[in-house]
């Protein structure tokens, strides 16, 4: 294995939780954009974090933050407490920069964490804008992973356990820990999971087959926040089932912001050719660091969609 290193500071933002600043010489932004992995993430795992560390215009640095879900905590935390730790590193950068802004940016399953972040009910501080990088659906992606006959026996199971109390305990290692890399709460696994016909999961907020009134409770409420969104999802997502219509669903997210009166980034929709976490070097990651520049860049200057 590689040795990775990246210059930076590391900030304690509570007590127990750390975000890592990267770092550039000569350079002292005034604004943050505050960066979470997908399942399994933590530090540096994601690939193209130090690229776009670099490539950020000079008022902003990329800070990578560390919740209670990274690496395979994610197995035993929700979405609200995300939200929750998320609402404390904002609060902490905000404090240490005032008067600077702060985007959020998700990659995958951290996706959810921004969306709810910008659309939950209640009071946590106020970001600039969000950015949703592969917003898949966990729910079509478990139907791809699993056999149907294991989706519907697991779903099974978990149900049983919560009915039972036990929506907090550890579902077998056969569940989740092969395929998913974790083991996994009952409670956590029907919420990825969302088992029919009700699909309630907490996680289930991208999936082709929601209604439009599904959407209107999440991208119309984000909408109203007052934060801009830009959304890029990857032309060649792995875990994107086939027969889905990609450029039809990032149309029906980006209509339900917009009809709320949200603010899209002119460059918001498909990233062609990019696999889910942009692994590879090259025309597509060069995109994906060309629209995150532009999108924050256009919000520090307030020119959101003319840049």
């Amino acid at each position: 294995m590689s040795t990775i290193k990246a210059p930076g500071i590391l900030h304690r933002y509570t007590t127990r939780l750390v975000a890592f600043e990267h770092t550039r010489a000569g350079v002292a932004p005034n604004n943050s954009l505050l960066f979470v992995g997908g399942l399994n993430e933590g530090f540096l795992t994601v690939p193209y974090t130090q690229d776009l560390a670099a490539a950020l215009p000079p008022s902003y640095s990329l800070v990578e933050v560390l919740l209670s879900s990274a690496f395979s905590g994610w197995g035993h935390s929700s979405i609200s407490q995300d939200v929750h730790e998320l609402g404390r590193c904002v609060e902490y950068f905000q404090s240490l920069r005032p008067g600077g802004k702060v985007v959020l940016m998700g990659n995958s399953t951290a996706c959810q964490d921004v969306l709810c972040y910008l659309s939950y009910p209640g009071s946590r501080p106020k970001v600039a804008g969000g950015i949703l990088q592969a917003p898949v659906s966990d729910r079509e992606a478990i139907q791809t992973i699993y056999p149907a006959d294991d989706y519907k026996r697991y779903n099974e199971m978990a149900q049983q356990w919560v009915k039972d109390g036990k929506g907090d305990h550890m579902l077998p290692n056969e569940v989740s820990l092969p395929k998913l890399g974790a083991r996994v709460t009952a409670d956590r696994w029907l919420s990825l999971a969302s088992p029919g016909p009700e699909h309630a999961g907490e996680d289930d907020l991208f999936s082709s087959d929601l209604g439009d009134g599904r959407f209107q409770s999440t991208f119309g409420m984000a909408g109203k926040s007052g934060a801009a969104l830009l959304i890029l999802f990857s032309g060649n997502d792995e875990f994107v089932p086939k027969a889905v219509d990609k450029q039809a669903l990032v149309a029906r997210m980006e209509k339900a912001f917009v009809d709320a009166g949200g603010q899209l980034g002119r460059e918001s929709g498909i990233l062609l050719n990019a696999s889910h976490t942009v692994k590879a070097v090259g025309e597509a990651r060069d995109e994906l660091l060309k629209r995150v520049k532009n999108f924050v860049n256009s919000i520090d200057k307030g020119t959101l969609g003319t840049n």
